[in-house]
């Protein structure tokens, strides 16, 4: 009956479900009626029992009763459609678009495996965070592994569907996109590839945290420890990519060997970038400037080290604002590396006092000043150098040591603050600059005139 109503619908094809009579169609209703009745009677909340053994006893009977259940009605359906177990489970119920079989061993295979999704999605995330617990990772990192896991169970599960489903579907996956070096590149090759990619991103960024835990525990420098992990990542890509491309049939000699005159030609047009990627090589493998360096380029911009890429880096400046600086500015300019050979940098204020002041105790006020902030190590000790006879002031210059010098800008302001306030205290005059102005002549004609 129903058969005959779709059998003119383009691309369809036969299956048993719309083959069968009225009565046939009616006494699977009375089964599928059957089997919902039942089970809502039998449910494990109708149990009653003053003792556990009870509760038992009623919930073991109440299975039992669906198990009979579920048997008598699975052979009154076979006895109906007029089939044996296999050929139920294998045949077909109906085919979609005349290409996708949708047999009941497909539909229960659909079903488990978007169970075992939704279970493996819970389990996978209770592991993930007892890992992020230990290891001590970023969410983000935990939540990138766990659409990966996902993913990678889809795939998998997604696989055995294809194959169920039949050819159609398989076909579209396989069907040939474009070819590179006699290999043919598909859907399947494609999603394939963007799997493999996804995955190496977060091995790399879980074996960074292990690393890094690994040197804070050593109480190595972390500097020179991220531009050595900074290279191994660059090393750990370049093989994942190698080995990517000869899963799926590439080869990457002859690829290159192709490549040469494209290379060339676009190594002429872009040797600025070039440059950048050549400097950065440089710079990672010198260990000049380090993540966590203060450094000062020829542009007077002074910021710390936040990341050393192959063609840039990331400064932080004191306006907590990130600059991108191209390597060659750090190969080709000249660059102060404030944290380079040790982490105390030597700084200094200058200050002029009026003629007539008492010179030691400016000096002592100098150093007081500057052993009073906190930021100024007590060793080596600031000590104060009298620089010259300038034309109005007597020229100080007092120097300090700091560990910290990124802010070191303010810290010199609190100590021209506190300066300040010990010579008020003590009356020392910084004075205005002065010129005395001399008349060899005409004063007298001055005079008449007024």
């Amino acid at each position: 009956m129903i058969d005959s109503l779709i059998s003119g619908v383009p691309g369809y094809k036969e299956g048993w479900l719309l083959s069968l009579g009225t009565m046939q169609y009616f006494q699977l209703i009375v089964i599928l009626v059957l089997l919902i009745a039942g089970w809502l009677l039998t449910r494990p909340g109708q149990i009653k029992g003053d003792t556990n053994f009870k509760r038992i006893l009623f919930r073991t009977l109440f299975w039992v009763v669906r198990a009979f259940l579920i048997i008598g009605l699975s052979i009154w359906t076979l006895s109906v459609v007029g089939l044996n177990i296999r050929e139920f489970f294998g045949t077909p119920v109906v085919t979609i678009a005349g290409e996708v079989p949708i047999s009941p061993y497909f539909v229960l295979t659909f079903v488990l495996g978007v169970y075992f999704l939704v279970i493996f999605n819970k389990f996978i995330k209770h592991l993930i965070a007892r890992a992020a617990e230990s290891l001590k990772f970023d969410r983000s990192i935990g939540r990138q592994l766990h659409r990966f896991a996902m993913l990678l169970l889809f795939v998998l599960i997604g696989n055995i569907w294809l194959k169920l489903a039949g050819t159609f579907i398989l076909d579209f996956f396989n069907n040939q996109l474009f070819s590179v070096n006699e290999a043919n590149i598909t859907i399947g090759t494609i999603i394939y590839a963007l799997l493999i990619l996804y995955g190496v991103s977060i091995a790399i960024s879980i074996i960074e945290i292990i690393y890094t835990r690994h040197i804070l525990s050593r109480g190595l420098d972390m500097g020179q420890s991220k531009t050595v992990f900074q290279l191994l990542k660059y090393v750990l890509w370049v093989i994942a990519i190698i080995l990517l491309l000869d899963s799926i049939g590439i080869n990457i000699t002859v690829l290159v060997a192709s490549s040469a005159a494209l290379l060339v030609g676009l190594g002429f047009g872009i040797q600025g970038l070039f440059n950048d990627y050549i400097s950065g090589l440089v710079v990672l493998f010198e260990g000049l400037i380090k993540v966590g360096d203060v450094v000062e380029i020829e542009s007077e911009l002074v910021g710390r080290v936040m990341d050393v890429g192959l063609r840039t880096s990331k400064i932080l400046t004191r306006d907590n604002i990130i600059m991108i600086v191209p390597n060659h500015n750090f190969v080709s300019e000249r660059v102060i590396n404030w944290s380079y050979n040790e982490p105390k940098t030597r700084f200094h204020v200058d200050v002029g006092v009026a003629y007539g002041s008492d010179v030691r105790l400016v000096e002592k006020l100098l150093i007081e000043s500057a052993l009073e902030q906190n930021e100024v190590i007590p060793d080596p000790a600031p000590f104060v150098l009298f620089r010259d006879f300038g034309n109005s002031s007597l020229d100080f210059r007092v120097y300090f040591w700091v560990e910290e010098v990124f802010y070191v800008e303010l810290l010199k302001s609190k100590i021209r603050f506190s300066i300040d306030e010990k010579f008020r205290a003590n009356k020392i005059q910084i004075p205005f600059p002065q010129r005395d102005l001399h008349l060899k002549s005409g004063w007298e004609q001055l005079n008449t005139n007024r």
